[in-house]
């Protein structure tokens, strides 16, 4: 279905990531409802059926460059993926490249788009090894320690998440792509 859609295939990494359903990961990103969506076949889940709370994102995104896929939102503004749309690029998937792009979330006419990574798995573990190098460095900000203390729970949970994309990064690998 995304084939058809898009007209040109998607990498193997992406349909790792939409086999795992990325909605329900809890990752430290928004993930838009399409693309992934068409991924799914209708009986796991399919077509989206609730509206997509990045909808208006994605729309912007298709306005400014029809040529750009919006894959997900970084989630915080202090890490260099955060509050950017990570985007495939259709004429880089057409010439069998899975390099992902990026533009902050406002989508404004300067906003540059700019490359970001090799792939959405190697932006996808960029971004949470940045956000758990963060909040470490927010637990040992004495500023932070009175006002809004870094819990380490939730260091450590978002650590975690760090092996299972590497672990989407080896299934990709071992089927052909990324």
């Amino acid at each position: 279905m995304v084939r058809e859609c898009y007209g040109v295939g998607f990498p193997e990494e992406f349909f790792v990531l939409a086999d795992a359903g990325p909605h329900s990961l809890d990752l430290m990103v928004d993930f838009p409802l399409l693309p992934w969506r068409l991924a799914v076949p209708p009986e796991r889940g399919g077509l989206p059926e609730r509206p997509d709370p990045m909808a208006d994102i994605t729309r912007r995104v298709f306005a400014r460059d029809p040529d750009l896929v919006p894959l997900f939102l970084g989630v915080n503004v202090n890490l260099e993926h955060g509050g950017r749309v990570h985007c495939y690029s259709l004429a880089e998937l057409g010439a069998g490249r899975t390099t992902v792009f990026g533009i902050w979330r406002d989508v404004e006419p300067h906003n540059e788009v700019e490359r970001c990574g090799d792939s959405l798995l190697a932006v996808l573990r960029e971004h949470h090894t940045q956000y758990v190098d963060w909040l470490e460095n927010e637990s040992w900000d004495p500023a932070n320690v009175r006002t809004d203390p870094v819990d380490e729970e939730t260091v450590a949970e978002i650590r975690e998440l760090i092996p299972l994309i590497e672990g989407f990064q080896r299934r990709a690998a071992a089927h052909g792509g990324g």
